[in-house]
């Protein structure tokens, strides 16, 4: 079964002004993309469109089947929360704290009034050395820090699509490996990654398909 399938998709490319060429894309669990780009803007609002944070022009968007309702963007939170959306795009909530931002979507879709850590969170937080900063709102965060925090939120959403960008940058050269890791894992429960990248055996590692963006077009190579 396809757990996405865009069909003659088409959105506004913010890099030239003008609407992508309507493309076909669709994912079954499991599968991995990378994208190659001479557009990093351009591949970036691909990223945001699967995420539907990018509204279509044309074209239909099914998850498991059921085609996605635009008219309202309350129709698509119970899609969304099964994004997890790692990239420069991705935001933490100014007038929350970190702990706040990590569990809002959480809260939000099963009504939780306390922040409980488990294991998984608990690691997730040594890994990236947040331990001691979960009282702080984001302002107060070194930059690095900022990154870890939204990698951590996303990771912890448990997402069934990860998207990706530029994860080397983003979590860093010295934590990618762990990152990695993290990966593989959910590899194993059939999550499907999207990702743009520059590091060569990041590419090598993961890609099983790939994706060429290019002046407003999408072709799988």
């Amino acid at each position: 079964m396809k757990l996405i399938e865009l069909t003659q998709y088409s959105f506004d490319s913010k890099k030239t002004g003008l609407p992508f060429q309507p493309f076909d894309f669709s994912m079954t669990p499991g599968d991995v993309v990378s994208i190659s780009t001479d557009s990093a803007g351009d591949a970036l609002n691909f990223l945001k469109a699967l995420a539907t944070l990018i509204y279509p022009l044309q074209g239909e968007y099914r998850y498991k089947q059921n085609l996605l309702d635009f008219s309202n963007y309350r129709n698509l939170l119970d899609t969304k929360k099964n994004f997890g959306f790692i990239t420069s795009h991705a935001a933490l909530i100014s007038n929350r704290t970190v702990r706040e931002n990590l569990f809002l979507m959480s809260a939000y879709h099963t009504n939780a009034t306390s922040y409980q850590l488990d294991q998984h969170t608990q690691e997730l937080f040594k890994l990236f050395s947040l331990e001691d900063k979960l009282e702080l709102k984001p302002a107060d965060l070194a930059h690095h820090d900022y990154r870890f925090a939204i990698t951590v939120r996303e990771l912890i959403k448990k997402p069934e699509i990860l998207l990706l960008g530029y994860p080397e940058n983003f979590v860093g050269i010295a934590n990618l490996e762990a990152f990695n890791t993290i990966l593989f894992d959910m590899l194993g429960r059939d999550v499907c990654i999207v990702f743009l990248s520059e590091h060569p055996h990041f590419i090598e590692t993961f890609s099983k398909r790939e994706i060429v963006i290019s002046r407003g077009t999408l072709q799988e190579r």
